[in-house]
C-alpha cells in the first residue's frame, strides 16, 4: 500500500472517528484520535511529496470544519439521528401545569385555601384545585380567598374579607 492510499485511509478514519465522537460520549477521546489521524495523514502526504502534503493540509483545513458542521446540522434529521437525539420540547406549558389562560380566567373569582399558603399552596376555586401564591403574608387553610392576579404557574390570592 502506497503513501497516497495510506493518507486517504487515515483521512477516512478521521471522518469515521469524528462521526462516532458525535454519537457516543467519549469525553473527547475520539475527537483527539480523529485529529491525530488527520495529522498522520498530513505527515504521510508530506513525506511522499510536498505538493501532496500541502494539498492534504489545505483541503483538510477547509473541509474538516465543513464536515463537522454538516454532521451537527443534518445528523439529527436522519433516521439514526432521530432515535439518538432528544426531540425538541413542545411549545407552551408543561403537562403538569394548567394553561396560563385558565389562571387568567380565575381573576376576580373567590374560593377557599385548600392548604396553608406560606405564601405558596393550593386553593379550591369553583371545584378546581389550583396552585396559588398569597399576595402578602400567610393565609390559613379553609380561609376564603379572592383571586387578584395570575402568572404562568400560580393564581395570586388574598383573603376575601380584606379585599377593599
Amino acid at each position: 500500500m502506497g503513501p497516497v492510499m495510506t493518507a486517504m485511509l487515515l483521512i477516512i478514519a478521521a471522518m469515521v472517528l469524528a462521526f462516532l465522537e458525535i454519537l457516543t460520549p467519549s469525553f473527547g477521546l475520539l475527537a483527539i484520535s480523529a485529529i491525530g489521524s488527520l495529522a498522520a495523514a498530513i505527515w504521510v502526504a508530506f513525506s511522499h511529496a510536498p505538493w501532496l502534503g500541502w494539498t492534504v493540509l489545505v483541503s483538510s483545513t477547509v473541509l474538516a470544519p465543513a464536515y463537522m458542521t454538516l454532521l451537527v446540522r443534518f445528523l439529527p434529521h436522519t433516521p439514526i439521528g432521530k432515535r439518538m437525539f432528544l426531540a425538541k420540547a413542545p411549545d407552551g406549558t408543561g403537562q403538569g401545569t394548567p394553561d396560563a389562560e385558565i389562571f387568567d380566567k380565575m381573576i376576580g373569582r373567590t374560593g377557599v385555601a385548600a392548604t396553608l399558603l406560606r405564601p405558596g399552596g393550593m386553593v379550591l376555586i369553583g371545584g378546581d384545585r389550583l396552585p396559588a401564591r398569597a399576595e402578602t403574608g400567610m393565609i390559613e387553610k379553609d380561609t376564603p380567598v379572592k383571586v387578584v392576579g395570575a402568572d404562568s404557574m400560580n393564581v395570586i390570592v388574598r383573603k376575601a374579607d380584606t379585599d377593599a
